[in-house]
């Protein structure tokens, strides 16, 4: 009989005897025991046939299996059905593991064991080792596969259970490992591991460790990883350093250099990762110093080998030494920010409103996540601003006790039918009169304003669009718009404030005096223009202060009066540039632009680059290949500083604080005073003979630069100015430098960046440009540095969660020339005024015959700066009227030190005002309205991440208050006027970001099927209606990455723009384009830097992948599987021919570049 056969036979006999396990047990051992014979054999070929025939899902025999284990009563057969199911998931049992394994779970089999070792553990006699080794084997197998494993094993009440299992059989040399293994999995969750410390087990795991010795074996290393789990618990540190169990983890550390290979890296990766869980407290620092930790610390730091897997552990190593050492703060007065704003006298009111709202204190910039939309949730978890390292540790066991974490995967499996819906507070609705304001901003759209603002007034009511979609739980509703409340006050149960209509302008600007007075008495610099409008111009941006003359806001006239606007009226409203004659060149607008814009911190210069257009090479840059001896011996250099404390040599050179506070008071007030100007040309060549060191500055538009501290003849320190009003964000920097040598390789220690890590680490290089260079016809920006790397130092970050120190971007420089003037950045700037002086200079050159363009003023910001709003289509004619034009909506720079993102932008304006065929076909087809610079004032001050409020505006979009966030406030109105009033939702928005982690170029969308929510995914979508433009841009630029896409909506994401614009205005096409600072991994620049060329270009092809969107109707797609969890469009019918055309100049473009690589 063939094997097949004989398992169909047994298998077949087993199954009879199953139906009756209790009348035939004898020969139910006999088959049980054939058939784990079987799955056990030696001989390969039929232990895999029969573990197939077992596993199959059609003959439910491991369910059969399951049912049985918890009726049968007699142990031998009960052993048999054990080790059948053990085989079933063990490692070794080849193709079939990972579908029994899946198959168990999805029947709750997890559960089930663990209730039948309950049941035994209940009775006085023990199961029998053999019995036992093989369910606590299964079940071991299991668990690290079960994601609810622990919360199933809370609800039964068994996490004792396995706790006493490890008391029972600490010295059993078989049944040891798989109980550990259980335990482990218990310990990844925080509720199930404040059970098991609070019932003793560090005091087990010690005499675990003990009684099995210190020789490196596989279950030494298991009880590390278990202890590892454990110490995330801030009960279980406390009572790991008061037990003898600290002193023996420090023990086997000694020992390192007896182990070897694989072993000991991880003997000495767990050890030391719970070293670090344990120097978060207080009382862990304390006994670590005691017990001569630092000593072995610094000791393994010296003596580590120079093989490459040792890396990790170096840093780790030093890593806990100096959070060990004496708290060393940075050499500051204070961590805040030099720059301070006075914000509008609103908190009281804000606070309630958001309260109400959110469930939640306002959402400030410690709950943004770093580097964009989607940038940064690990900086949200470690930076939340709480003190609780300086926490009595005697009170945390009481605390623990009192306290369970929410954020625990188990909380959220058992709240899990209290979260089916979007329990999202609706946002605030606007009344009709403040929507229809914004028609002053569409005036091209002529007869359609009219109609459809009359019809909403005659309704009193702001009505759905009955072709939107309703997304999720949310279906939008506005109440009668008209309804009096409370004298004209618009009422929430919220907050109380006055909605700004057209029907009481006066007086709203004298209900606003008072807000005035706080801007003007402000310490910021203001300019002439904005000091003569603040008794007739409300400052705190309500849709009355932009509107113009026209008390309703609607400035109409005739189309072909509209048509032939002049150039110099293609910008209305900007003040800032509305004088400035068509005669002059882009240096001397830029220098009167730059002059009269508003800064937090008085500028004494602007910045040569900017001043001249800050272009950067043709040719593109690779990668840094970093050197990891380098880091190694930085990292180490950094230890033994901390180590000596070594700083009284450190020299002072540059104190942006004392050169503020030494600023006349006349200085401080203003920017107006007199001309900016700069005079590096002059400067070229002039030694400073006064000074041995270098000179730096900051203090022009986006310089970032706080301190600098030469601490050897040439290296030096330097601080970062943290954002306006905040004490963190340190990541943008941008600085002068003068009074070099050439040829002498300069040292730059950046001490107070916050990222965990960077793309420093990964091939990125600082830019630097140099005066003398451009002055030669060379180009501007370029990548510079070696000797680059990014590492944790000896300073102490206060404003952390945790005890954490600061990390250093460390560079070496060698200037070309002697005493030039160069710049140095993380990334190529692009200021507020350089997008003005842009805007100025397309107004003068765009033919008004052929492009519709105009540039105008939505609001004034915090700090009185003009938000510049750019039109841009084709003139209207009687064959394609404007009024039958779809909307594209584009903003960019929310994040100021994004500014990558603004070179995106620049490309598409570029390309959008341009002749070519794509262009002509986009304005033809759509209207584009673009904000290209939403955070204008964290751009000119230098910012990272937020503006003037210490506020992530990316996370205000749900509901953004008029006065605090006046850009998205009036920037979210301008999409309301689109959706409610002109019914025409965007057909595309989309916010171009940066982002710091990853390289190359994607998108984030949005999908209903990967949505946090259940409503959400109970709604069918179209995939093509998101997919289809990532898919274009993969055709069309080769900087684009699809792989990087993602569609998913997390709860964290709902007040993003992309987010909540896909939610409430129901745009399907709803997206943030990431550009990495970095470079590419992939395609035709893999390995190469991204730079101003290659940033514009995507812009660019941005343009091509709309163009070709349009014609979706014309070249259907259909959907297909790519690759795990993600979709691909397979494009039918070919792409237009225009775009086509299009497409393969960009190619010629790229193989030019190729050649250059």
């Amino acid at each position: 009989m063939s094997d097949d056969n004989l398992n169909d036979v047994l298998i077949a006999r087993f199954k009879s005897f199953a139906a009756k396990p209790n009348s035939n047990v004898d020969g139910f051992r006999s088959v049980a025991a054939k058939l784990h014979s079987r799955a056990t054999s030696q001989d390969k070929l039929m232990k895999e046939k029969t573990l197939e025939c077992i596993c199959n899902k059609n003959s439910g025999l491991l369910a059969l299996l399951i049912n049985l284990l918890e009726v049968i009563r007699d142990q031998t057969l009960g052993c048999s059905l054990a080790g059948i199911l053990h085989e079933c998931v063990a490692p070794k049992s080849g193709k079939s593991r990972s579908s029994a394994i899946s198959q168990l779970i999805l029947m709750n089999a997890s559960q089930s064991v663990v209730k039948l070792i309950m049941q035994q553990q209940t009775k006085d006699a023990l199961l029998p080792d053999t019995f036992m080794l093989e369910i606590m084997w299964l079940l071991a197998q299991l668990a690290q596969r079960d994601s609810k494993f622990s919360v199933k094993t809370r609800l039964v009440g068994a996490t004792k259970t396995f706790h006493n299992l490890l008391k029972t059989y600490y010295n059993h040399n078989k049944l040891l490992y798989p109980v550990l293994l259980v335990i482990k999995c218990l310990a990844r969750s925080s509720s199930t591991t404040s059970v098991l410390v609070r019932d003793g087990i560090v005091a087990t795991m010690e005499k675990i460790i003990v009684s099995n010795g210190f020789t490196p074996n596989s279950k030494l290393r298991l009880s590390l990883n278990v202890i590892n789990y454990l110490t995330k618990n801030r009960l279980c540190c406390v009572r790991t350093v008061k037990s003898g169990l600290l002193v023996v983890l420090l023990r086997i550390f000694e020992r390192w250099e007896r182990y070897e290979g694989k072993i000991c890296l991880k003997i000495c990766s767990y050890i030391l990762t719970t070293l670090q869980h344990l120097c978060s407290t207080k009382i862990g620092r304390k006994n670590v110093c005691t017990l001569n930790g630092m000593n072995l610390l610094h000791k393994f730091s010296i003596h580590c080998p120079e093989d490459k897997s040792y890396d990790s552990l170096l840093a780790r190593v030093c890593y806990i030494i100096n959070i060990c050492l004496d708290r060393k703060q940075l050499p500051v007065q204070t961590i805040s920010s030099p720059a301070t704003f006075t914000l509008p006298t609103l908190k009281e009111v804000y606070s309630c409103s958001e309260m109400a709202i959110t469930g939640k204190h306002a959402a400030s910039s410690h709950e943004a996540s770093p580097g964009s939309d989607e940038d940064s949730y690990e900086d949200f978890m470690q930076d939340k601003n709480v003190n609780s390292d300086d926490d009595d540790d005697e009170e945390v066991e009481e605390e623990e006790e009192k306290a369970e974490e929410s954020n625990d995967d188990d909380y959220f499996y058992e709240e899990k039918s209290k979260n089916k819906t979007c329990n999202l507070g609706l946002p605030i609705q606007r009344g009709v009169e403040d929507i229809t304001g914004y028609s002053h901003y569409f005036q091209e759209f002529g007869n359609l304003i009219d109609e459809n603002s009359k019809n909403m007034l005659q309704k009193s009511c702001v009505p759905m669009d009955n072709s939107l979609q309703s997304y999720g739980s949310f279906q939008f509703k506005q109440k009668n718009c008209h309804e009096k409340i409370n004298s004209d006050v618009t009422c929430n149960q919220f907050f109380l404030y006055k909605t700004p209509s057209l029907t009481d302008d006066a007086h709203e600007r004298k209900s606003m005096k008072n807000y005035d007075s706080s801007f003007i008495d402000n310490s910021v610099s203001c300019n002439k223009r904005s000091k003569e409008n603040q008794n007739t111009m409300n400052p705190i941006s309500s849709v009355l202060s932009t509107l113009g003359p026209h008390k309703n806001g609607v400035a109409m006239e005739p189309i072909s009066k509209r048509n032939s606007i002049p150039n110099h009226v293609m910008v209305k409203g900007l003040d800032v540039i509305a004088d400035i004659s068509k005669d002059s060149d882009f240096h001397s607008v830029y220098v009167k632009i730059a002059t009269r814009v508003n800064s937090v911190i008085p500028f004494v210069k602007m910045a040569y680059p900017d001043m001249m257009g800050g272009n950067s090479s043709n040719t593109l840059e690779p990668l840094n290949v970093k050197d990891r001896r380098v880091c190694r011996a930085k990292l180490l250099a950094c230890v033994e500083r901390g180590i000596a404390e070594f700083e009284g040599a450190n020299k002072e050179v540059y104190d942006l604080d004392a050169l503020i506070t030494e600023l006349p008071a006349q200085k401080q007030s203003s920017n107006t005073d007199r001309l900016l100007f700069n005079s590096d040309e002059v400067h070229l060549g002039q030694k400073v003979t006064t000074k041995t060191h270098l000179c730096f500055e900051s203090r022009f538009e986006s310089g970032n630069l706080r301190k600098a501290f030469q601490i050897s003849s040439k290296e030096y320190d330097l601080i970062l100015m943290p954002d306006v009003n905040s004490t963190r964000h340190h990541q943008w920097f941008y600085f002068e430098v003068s009074n070099m040598e050439a040829n002498v390789p300069y040292v730059f220690n950046i001490v107070n960046c916050e990222k965990q890590n960077s793309q420093f680490n990964y091939g990125m290089k600082p830019i630097m440009y140099s005066v003398r260079e451009a002055i030669l016809g060379r180009p501007g920006w370029v990548r510079v540095g070696t000797d680059i790397c990014y590492y944790r130092n000896c300073y102490q970050n206060p404003s952390s969660r945790k005890p954490r120190s600061y990390l250093t971007t460390t560079f070496k420089i060698t200037f070309p020339h002697s005493y030039d003037v160069c710049y140095i950045a993380y990334h190529y700037p692009y200021t507020y005024s350089q997008l003005l002086a842009h805007i100025w200079k397309w107004s003068q050159t765009v033919d008004p015959a052929s492009i519709y363009f105009r540039a105008e003023s939505v609001c004034l910001s915090l700090n009185k700066n003009e938000t510049p709003l750019i039109t841009i289509t084709a003139p209207e004619s009687d064959t394609n009227p404007i009024v039958m034009r779809e909307i594209i909506f584009l903003t960019a720079r929310v994040h100021p030190g994004e500014s990558n993102s603004s070179w995106v932008m620049h490309g598409t304006l570029e390309k959008l005002l341009s002749s070519s065929s794509a262009a002509v076909s986009l304005r033809s087809k759509f209207v584009f309205k673009i904000v290209p610079m939403l955070n204008m004032e964290g751009v000119i001050n230098g910012c990272h991440r937020c503006g003037l409020t210490d506020e992530d505006l990316n996370r205000r979009w749900s509901n953004p208050n008029q006065h605090l966030h006046p850009v998205i406030y009036h920037t979210k109105g301008l999409l309301e006027y689109c959706v409610y009033v002109l019914k025409k939702p965007p057909y595309v928005f989309c916010d171009y970001h940066g982002h710091s982690r990853h390289k190359n170029v994607f998108l984030y969308g949005c999908s209903n099927s990967d949505s946090w929510c259940e409503t959400d995914r109970s709604v069918p979508d179209n995939p093509a209606d998101y997919l289809l433009l990532p898919q274009l841009m993969q055709h069309f630029s080769p900087a684009f990455a699809l792989q990087l896409c993602s569609f998913s909506i997390e709860r964290g994401r709902e007040s993003t723009a992309r987010v909540t614009l896909w939610r409430e205005f129901g745009i399907k096409r709803s997206y943030t384009m990431e550009s990495s600072y970095c470079g590419f991994d992939q395609g035709l620049y893999e390995g190469h830097h991204v730079d101003i060329i290659r940033l514009k270009e995507i812009g660019e092809h941005f343009c091509d992948a709309l163009a070709c969107l349009h014609n979706e109707p014309y070249w259907r797609t259909d959907v297909i599987p790519f690759s795990a969890g993600s979709l691909r469009l397979d494009l039918q019918g070919g792409l237009p021919q225009s775009v086509l055309e299009v497409s393969e100049s960009e190619r010629s473009d790229c193989s030019e570049c190729e050649e250059h690589c």
